[in-house]
């Protein structure tokens, strides 16, 4: 057990700073608390022999008192010896979680240093072996469990430590030399939190009721989202209840249990889930699965980016940019360099890399790149492997089933992958390979299919598939994806053979049954002006039916100054997709479909409603126009409102025209939705509520909506404190809170706002980090004091006042004021029946003391804080006053 673990963490606080004389005397006049614990085994707190790094003229302070000590401001912001909390940064970067950090006095200084040992520098990712090798320096301190305190150099060469005691932020920097070699975006396992173990119910309610011509109607849904986390399993379930006219059904969606497989990156599912679908075909199933998380990769080796190669005759800046923007930018040694690191931007567009010299010469090199979905990046694998029961809907039988794929980056440019499905008498395979190129990234994949019937024999066949994708930076085109894919008559998925199955064996034929024959989709977005061009189409059609489908639409949209507007066309077809025949008979399924879109806002403040305006017309006649507008009613922005209006013309019916009303108000405990409406004969009502419950071992906490991965914030007394950027979200009467939406294994910070809290409680930090394991309710404590604020009026016993800026401090020695102007005294957290001493100067008399009421209600109340009128006793008057037991 090292030293940090055998000292008792004591509370810290807020600390006062001066910067500037005249800071300095706002300071004083209005004094605020000073408790940093002092540490009983490090020396004393200001060295003697440390000279005044400034002087100030006393004579600018108007006192009552004719002394005034400012001896403890002449050392600039000097921090106490004690027991920190502070969040702590590494070369620039937080570090995740929160752990005490001692600070002690050492020679030299005037503020108490932190101590670090091996064991948090290593947590801190400090490279021990790289250390050892790089290092020529012998005299270096070794370094192990005992405390380096302050002088970190002595131990790693040309380190700082550095604290700021305003922001409470500990500032380690350490060469990158002797730092582990991770991609950007790095957390280490280490510091993935598992979370607490709870128990979770989430639910989605909506019911809506129809009245129409003296008939109601009422349906009403239900979603659950229930589950446990115990022992780094998290289980699950899903489901949904429907009511209508009274009758209910209950429909199971989902049931497993999960677990992190962290040296595999992967996450292990038991019970029914779905593959993924990104080679094979997605099949549900219930059984076991592994499959790769990407998420537990860091932010910067997710998804596809090439390796830029290069050579730097010097010392060298490289720069990368896309799309005129700067990516990435890092300096590189002479010599050949590579950047793998790069964080991956969507589907791609080719990248500039600037190399300029030391010399100041510059060489650009242009790196293509554009992706699709299937590509890796060099050296990554990712694997999937299911296997169990198909679980579909609508199949009767249950089939087991097995499927597995690889995909691996083989260059920087090139990624390849497989996979296979087998089931009853089923197998498929599938071979594949993307490729990066000047002109675009290109999929080829060919996918066989072999299934055996008794009634039908064994059917072959064969699907291919290919995909493109590429960005055009100079004309502002991006096909951002397009396929085609071409099987022959007998290729099946396999849902399609345990289909095709059930048939037989009810003895209908099932030769219809085969799947797409082909499919083409295409999207191509362009740039006009400060606008967007885009445009999307799909043509499929199938084995066994000569009808096609064809889709296709065009819209662009734009903003003039705070007006936003938008236009598009859709049209489809079912049928003949090029207008022919089908049977002889002309094909009638075609429906064209014109949309616009405006929106204004109504004023120039924060809350200023918007409104909305669309019209949409298809040809069959039909049109409809609705204008609405929503806002905010109140300042958090938790009570909103939508009010609308429409009318819509159908041929031969005449118009009809409509109104809704919707208010909707974020609570802590959920989100809660009214709306009514009327149109024609009928009137609608509706009410709506999504929340959660969340049990853990502090007791029952309601909350909004749960994401798959919370936090549960704890925060003693803190009871109306919000949760920033969580709106709506706040802490319940026994300080808790649960907040959702956290990025698993990504370094994570939730921030309180104080404001609603009592102001009787102090947060000695107001911001938290933590890396969580995906579908954990990590648990996030803030260090709080509860305690009333008290003003005390206190004179010496002849009458005079106390030195102005003389320190106060309790029974432990730990700071808990300063004299300010008047011969007042704010401190906050002083116990009733507690002795305070007063301490100036160097000459005796230097110190008095000043005895708290047994009960602090015996005080006067003014608005947020006590006040108190007493006397400053001195040393030889308080021994003859013994004190009394504090209550």
């Amino acid at each position: 057990m090292n030293e940090l673990s055998r000292t008792t963490p004591r509370v810290t606080g807020t600390r006062p700073f001066v910067r500037h004389p005249l800071v300095l005397a706002l300071a004083l006049a209005l004094p605020s608390a000073a408790d940093a614990a002092i540490d009983p085994v490090g020396p004393d707190p200001l060295p003697a022999s440390l000279e005044p790094q400034a002087v100030f003229n006393a004579d600018f302070i108007h006192s009552l008192s004719s002394d005034v000590d400012l001896s403890r401001f002449e050392r600039g912001n000097v921090t106490l010896a004690g027991i920190y909390r502070p969040q702590i940064q590494v070369n620039g970067q937080p570090v995740p979680g929160s752990r005490n950090v001692i600070f002690r006095q050492v020679a030299d200084s005037t503020s108490a240093q932190p101590c670090l040992n091996r064991e948090m520098l290593v947590a801190f990712g400090l490279d021990i072996d790289k250390l050892r090798a790089r290092s020529e320096n012998t005299a270096l301190r070794p370094l192990d469990d005992t405390l380096l305190c302050g002088n970190l150099d002595a131990a790693v060469p040309d380190a700082t430590v550095d604290f700021d005691d305003a922001e409470q932020i500990l500032h380690i920097t350490v060469p990158q030399v002797f730092m582990a070699s991770h991609a950007r975006g790095y957390v280490s396992p280490d510091l993935w939190d598992a979370g607490e173990a709870a128990l979770m119910i989430g639910y989605n309610a909506n019911t809506f009721q129809l009245r129409s011509n003296g008939r109601r109607s009422t349906s009403t849904f239900v979603g659950v989202n229930a589950g446990a986390n115990v022992a780094g399993w998290r289980l699950r379930h899903n489901g949904s209840m429907s009511v209508t006219e009274g009758k209910r059904s209950w429909q199971n969606t989902l049931t497993y249990a999960q677990h992190d497989l962290t040296d595999a990156r992967a996450q292990l599912t038991v019970g029914e889930s779905y593959t993924s679908g990104e080679i094979l075909d997605s099949v549900r199933i219930r059984g076991v699965s592994i499959a790769s998380d990407q998420r537990m990769l860091p932010a910067s080796q997710r998804g596809y980016a090439p390796v830029i190669r290069g050579v730097a005759e010097s010392n060298a800046q490289v720069t990368v940019r896309q799309n005129g923007y700067v990516i990435a930018s890092t300096t590189v040694a002479p010599g050949a360099f590579q950047l793998d690191d790069l964080y991956p931007t969507g589907y791609g567009s080719d990248l500039e890399v600037v190399i300029t010299e030391a010399d100041g010469r510059t060489k650009t090199i242009v790196v293509p790149y554009t992706s699709v979905p299937q590509m890796l990046r060099e050296g990554t694998t990712r694997f999937a492997v299911a296997a169990g029961q198909v679980s579909e809907t609508s199949l009767v039988a249950t089939p087991f089933v097995f499927q597995a794929t690889v995909q691996r980056g083989v260059t920087t440019n090139s990624t390849l992958y497989g996979g296979t499905t087998a089931s009853n008498s089923y197998v498929a395979g599938l071979l594949g390979a993307a490729v990066n190129l000047p002109f675009g990234a290109v999929s080829l994949d060919v996918t066989g299919s072999r299934a055996a019937f008794r009634a039908a024999g064994v059917r072959r066949g064969i699907s291919t598939r290919v995909r493109y994708s590429r960005s055009v930076n100079t004309t502002g085109t991006n096909i951002g994806v397009s396929a085609y894919r071409f099987s022959t008559r007998d290729f099946l998925g396999v849902t399609d053979a345990a289909t095709l199955r059930e048939r037989f064996r009810r003895g209908e034929n099932g030769t219809r049954i085969g799947g797409e024959r082909s499919r083409f989709d295409l999207t191509v977005a362009q740039a006009l002006g400060e606008g967007r061009l885009v445009a999307t189409g799909s043509l499929v059609d199938y084995w066994g039916d000569r009808s096609r489908g064809l889709n296709f639409s065009l819209g662009y949209g734009n903003s003039w100054r705070a007006v936003s507007y938008n236009v598009s066309v859709q049209r489809s077809r079912v049928g003949d997709a090029f207008g022919g025949r089908i049977d002889g008979r002309r094909s009638d399924g075609t429906d064209t479909t014109i949309y616009l879109s405006l929106s204004v806002p109504l004023g120039s403040q924060s809350r200023s409603p918007n409104l909305n305006v669309s019209h949409n017309r298809s040809d069959d006649g039909r049109r409809t126009t609705l204008a609405s507008v929503n806002g905010v009613i109140d300042n958090a922005r938790d009570l909103t409102y939508n009010l609308s209006g429409s009318r819509s013309e159908l041929p031969g019916r005449g118009a009809n025209q409509g109104g809704n009303a919707s208010l909707s108000y974020r609570a802590p405990a959920g989100v809660y939705r009214v709306g009514v409406g009327h149109s024609g004969s009928t009137s609608q009502y509706s009410l709506g509520a999504t929340g959660a419950l969340v049990a853990h071992r502090d007791g029952i906490t309601l909350a909004q909506e749960l994401g798959e991965t919370n936090a549960i914030v704890h925060a003693p007394g803190a009871a109306g404190a919000r949760i920033d950027n969580h709106g709506g979200a706040r802490l319940d009467r026994r300080g808790n809170a649960v907040v959702r939406g956290l990025q698993p294994y990504q370094l994570n910070t939730v921030s309180i706002n104080p404001a609603g809290a009592s102001q009787d409680v102090e947060l000695e930090s107001t911001s938290e980090s933590v890396a969580p394991r995906a579908g954990a309710f990590a648990r996030l404590d803030y260090r709080t004091t509860v305690s009333q604020a008290l003003l005390i009026r206190a004179s010496r016993v002849s009458g005079e006042p106390l030195p102005f800026g003389a320190s106060v401090t309790d029974s432990h020695g730990q700071v808990v004021g300063v004299v300010g102007q008047g011969s007042k005294i704010f401190t906050r957290g002083v116990a009733a029946g507690s002795r305070l001493t007063v301490r100036w100067g160097e000459g005796p008399p230097t110190a008095c003391y000043v005895d708290v009421p047994q009960s602090l209600e015996s005080t006067t109340l003014h608005g947020m804080h006590r006040s108190l009128r007493t006397t400053c006793i001195g040393a030889d008057s308080a021994a003859a006053v013994p004190l009394k037991k504090a209550a």
